[in-house]
C-alpha cells in the first residue's frame, strides 16, 4: 500500500490539475486551425492582448479598421521581425488580421482589480511609477502621506494633475463594477509589507471605464447608470493652449507666413463660436546662437506667450516681429530642441488642460554629438520632459528638395520626438515642402483644434466619448492628424477632468495602486477578479463539485481520496496524460499555477499539502468541502446573472462573454 504521506502529495496534484484544466481553455482541446498561440513558456495558457486606444486592425484581404481601445484579443500568430501581431477577438480558430505591435500590450492573465466596498477606507491612490507607491508603502507616516496625497488631488486646479507622484484617483462616489463595469486589468503585481508587518499587493493596473472610447460594454439589456453631466464651471475652465515652434533660418519666411495666416482662421473660428476664453496660441522663434553667429540676433525668442494674448489683433502686432532671418546659420541642421525647451520652459502650462507644441521646420535638430548643440539633449530626452509637462508635441517636417540629404535624420529624430501614449508618432512630413501642401496641414489642425475647443465647451468628451469621425469621401483617406488630435484631445480633457474630480482618467493608462488602504492596512482597497467566461465557469462549476465529492469521499481513505481526484481531473481535464503522471512538480505547474505565475496569489486548493490536510481535524476538513460546495452554487448564480456579463472585444462571440469573479471566490 502506497504511504499515506505520498498519497496525499499525489492527490495535491491531481487537485490542481483538475482546476488547472478549467480556468484557463487549453488549447491541446482545440482540433481546429489554425488555433491561437500559447503564452512564451506555458503549456496551456493562450496568449492574449489589450489594444492601445487607436489601434487599428488589417484584416487577410480588407480593408484597415479601427479596433476599440482596450479590447482583448487572442494572439495567433507574431511577425518573424516583430512588427506585428495577427489577432482575433475569439479562441475558436478565427484570427481576424493583423495589428501593429505597438497597439497592442501583452495581458498574460485574465486577472482586474475591481474598487473595494469604501466602507471603513480612503479612496485609492494611482501612482505613475512603482517607486513612488512602494515608497508610500513603506513609509512609517504613509496614512499621514496618503492623506495629504488626497486632499492635494482633492484640490488640484486646473492642468495640475492629480497630485504629486500621482496620475489619478478614485472617483469620489462609489463606483458599482456590476452596474457600470470598469476594467483595470492587471499588468504586473508584487507582494510588499508595510513597516506593521502586514502585507500589501502592490498592482499594475490598466485603467479603462465602459463610458470610455472603444472599452467593452455591459450587456444591453442591464440599465446603465450614466454619470452626470460636468459642471459649467468645469467645461469652462477647461482650456487649451497650441504653441508653434517655428524654424526662423533664412529659408523659412513663406511657412512663417503661412502659419500666421492658419492662426488667423482658427482665431476666426473661436470666435464666431465665442470660445476665445477656451483656446490660446504661442509662437516661438529659434535660429542660433547669437555669440557664434554675428547678426542671428537671438538663440530662440517667445514672441506670443498664451498666458499673455487673447485676441487675434493682440496675436498679429506681437507675432509681426517673427521673420526668417538674414543671417545663415552654422550647419544645415537647426537647433529645434532649443525651440521646444524654450516652450518647455519659458510658457506657463499650468492654466491649460489641453496642451500641444507644433513644430514647424525644413531641417533635421542639432544632436548633442553635433558641437552646436545648445539644450545637450536628443529627441528621446526631450520627448520625456515634454511627456512629463503632458505636452503633445507634433512636428511638421517640410521635406523640401534642397534639404533632401537630411531628411531621413530629420524624421528619425522627429518620430522619436513626437511619441505619444497610444498613438503612432505625431509626425506629418509635408512632401516637397510644398506651401500650398503645408496649408492644408495647418488648416487641418486649426480645423481639429477647433473641434476639441468646441467640445471642451459642450461638455462632450468629459464623461463621454467623442464622437465618432465621419466616414471619408470615396476619394479622400481619413485625416490622421485630425485622428490624432480628437483622441488626443480626448485623453486630455479625461485627464482634466481626472485632476478636479477624480476621474480616473491618466494620459498614460498604466498606474500603480495598492490593494490595502494606508490608513487602516486591515482593510482591503481593491478586490482582485477573474474573467471567465460561460464555459470556464460551467467547467469551474462542475470541477468543484467533483472535489467537494472527492474529498468526502476521502476523509476516512487517502487513496480513494487520490483515486476520486484522479478519475474527476481524468474526466474535467480532457487531457487524461497529465492526471497520469507521477511528479507532483509538473502537476503543480499545471494550468492554475501556470495562470497565477508572477502574480502574488494562491489557489486555496493548491496550497494543500499532504501536511496541510493531516494536520487537519474532521470540522477543518469538513469545512474545506462546505467551502467547496457553497462555491459551486455560487458559480450558478453567476452564470445565471445575465445582467453583468461583458463582452471584451467587438465580434467576440457570445459564449466569449466573461463575468468579474472575485479572486476570493476561487477554490
Amino acid at each position: 500500500m502506497m504511504p499515506r504521506s505520498k498519497v496525499l502529495s499525489r492527490a495535491r496534484g491531481v487537485a490542481a490539475c483538475a482546476l488547472a484544466m478549467v480556468i484557463g481553455s487549453a488549447t491541446a482541446a482545440l482540433a481546429c486551425s489554425p488555433a491561437p498561440l500559447l503564452q512564451p513558456g506555458k503549456t496551456q495558457l493562450l496568449d492574449r492582448v489589450l489594444t492601445r486606444p487607436g489601434g487599428k486592425l488589417t484584416p487577410d484581404g480588407g480593408a484597415e479598421k479601427q479596433v476599440p481601445g482596450f479590447s482583448v484579443l487572442y494572439v495567433y500568430e507574431r511577425a518573424s521581425d516583430g512588427s506585428k501581431v495577427r489577432v482575433g477577438a475569439s479562441a475558436a480558430c478565427k484570427p481576424e488580421g493583423w495589428m501593429p505591435a505597438e497597439a497592442v500590450v501583452p495581458w498574460r492573465h485574465t486577472l482586474v482589480a475591481a474598487f473595494a466596498n469604501r466602507t471603513g477606507r480612503d479612496r485609492v491612490l494611482f501612482f505613475g511609477a512603482e517607486d513612488g507607491l512602494r515608497g508610500l508603502v513603506a513609509a512609517k507616516d504613509a496614512a499621514a502621506q496618503a492623506a495629504k496625497l488626497t486632499e492635494a488631488a482633492k484640490t488640484a486646479g486646473p492642468g495640475q494633475g492629480a497630485a504629486g507622484p500621482l496620475v489619478s484617483i478614485e472617483p469620489e462616489t462609489a463606483v458599482d463594477i456590476n452596474k457600470q463595469f470598469y476594467l483595470l486589468p492587471i499588468l504586473e503585481a508584487k507582494s510588499q509589507r508595510f513597516p506593521t508587518g502586514r502585507p500589501v499587493r502592490m498592482v499594475k493596473v490598466a485603467a479603462v471605464t465602459s463610458r470610455d472610447q472603444g472599452t467593452p460594454t455591459a450587456n444591453p439589456t442591464a440599465p446603465a447608470t450614466q454619470p452626470a453631466a460636468p459642471a459649467p464651471a468645469i467645461r469652462q475652465n477647461f482650456r487649451t493652449a497650441i504653441v508653434f515652434v517655428v524654424d526662423a533660418s533664412n529659408s523659412m519666411q513663406k511657412y512663417i507666413d503661412r502659419t500666421r495666416e492658419a492662426v488667423n482662421r482658427i482665431y476666426d473660428g473661436i470666435k464666431g463660436a465665442q470660445l476665445q476664453e477656451q483656446v490660446r496660441f504661442g509662437l516661438i522663434g529659434y535660429r542660433d546662437d547669437p555669440k557664434a553667429v554675428k547678426g542671428i540676433e537671438y538663440l530662440t525668442k517667445v514672441f506670443v506667450d498664451p498666458n499673455k494674448v487673447e485676441t487675434r489683433e493682440e496675436f498679429d502686432k506681437a507675432a509681426a516681429g517673427l521673420a526668417a532671418s538674414k543671417v545663415s546659420t552654422r550647419a544645415v541642421a537647426e537647433d529645434g530642441y532649443a525651440g521646444l525647451d524654450a516652450a518647455l520652459n519659458a510658457i506657463d502650462w499650468t492654466p491649460f488642460g489641453g496642451r500641444f507644441v507644433v513644430l514647424v521646420t525644413d531641417a533635421s535638430s542639432r544632436d548633442p554629438k553635433s558641437g552646436l548643440s545648445t539644450t545637450g539633449l536628443d529627441a528621446k530626452a526631450l520627448s520625456i520632459t515634454l511627456l512629463e509637462k503632458r505636452i503633445a508635441t507634433m512636428a511638421l517636417h517640410l521635406l523640401t528638395p534642397e534639404g533632401k540629404a537630411d531628411h531621413d535624420k530629420g524624421a528619425a529624430q522627429y518620430r522619436e520626438l513626437t511619441t505619444y501614449p497610444g498613438r503612432k508618432p505625431l509626425y506629418y512630413p509635408v512632401e516637397a515642402g510644398d506651401v500650398e501642401k503645408f496649408g492644408a496641414r495647418v488648416d487641418s489642425l486649426a480645423a481639429s483644434l477647433v473641434t476639441l475647443v468646441q467640445a471642451a465647451e459642450a461638455g462632450d468628451g468629459l464623461t463621454a466619448p467623442p464622437p465618432p469621425s465621419k466616414t471619408a469621401a470615396p476619394n479622400k483617406p481619413a485625416d490622421p492628424m485630425a485622428e490624432d488630435i480628437a483622441a488626443i484631445g480626448h485623453a486630455m480633457r479625461l485627464a482634466y477632468l481626472g485632476s478636479v474630480k477624480g476621474t480616473a482618467a491618466p494620459p498614460m493608462f498604466e498606474a500603480w495602486a495598492a490593494d490595502r488602504d494606508f490608513a487602516n492596512d486591515t482593510v482591503a482597497s481593491l478586490d482582485v477578479r477573474v474573467l471567465l467566461s460561460k464555459s470556464q465557469l460551467s467547467d469551474l462549476q462542475a470541477t468543484v463539485g467533483a472535489l467537494s465529492e472527492a474529498y468526502s469521499k476521502g476523509q476516512s481513505d487517502p487513496s480513494d481520496l487520490f483515486n476520486q481526484l484522479r478519475s474527476a481531473a481524468a474526466t474535467l481535464s480532457r487531457d487524461p496524460g497529465k492526471v497520469g503522471t507521477t511528479d507532483n512538480r509538473a502537476l503543480n505547474q499545471a494550468l492554475l499555477g501556470e495562470y497565477l505565475e508572477g502574480l502574488p496569489y494562491t489557489s486555496r486548493v493548491m496550497a494543500i499539502d499532504q501536511d496541510a490536510w493531516l494536520g487537519m481535524n474532521p470540522g477543518e476538513q469538513q469545512a474545506l468541502i462546505d467551502d467547496l460546495q457553497i462555491k459551486a452554487r455560487l458559480y450558478r448564480r453567476f452564470h445565471d446573472d445575465v445582467g453583468n456579463w461583458v463582452t471584451l472585444a467587438a465580434g467576440a462571440p457570445p459564449e466569449d462573454a466573461v463575468y468579474p469573479v472575485p479572486l476570493t471566490a476561487l477554490p
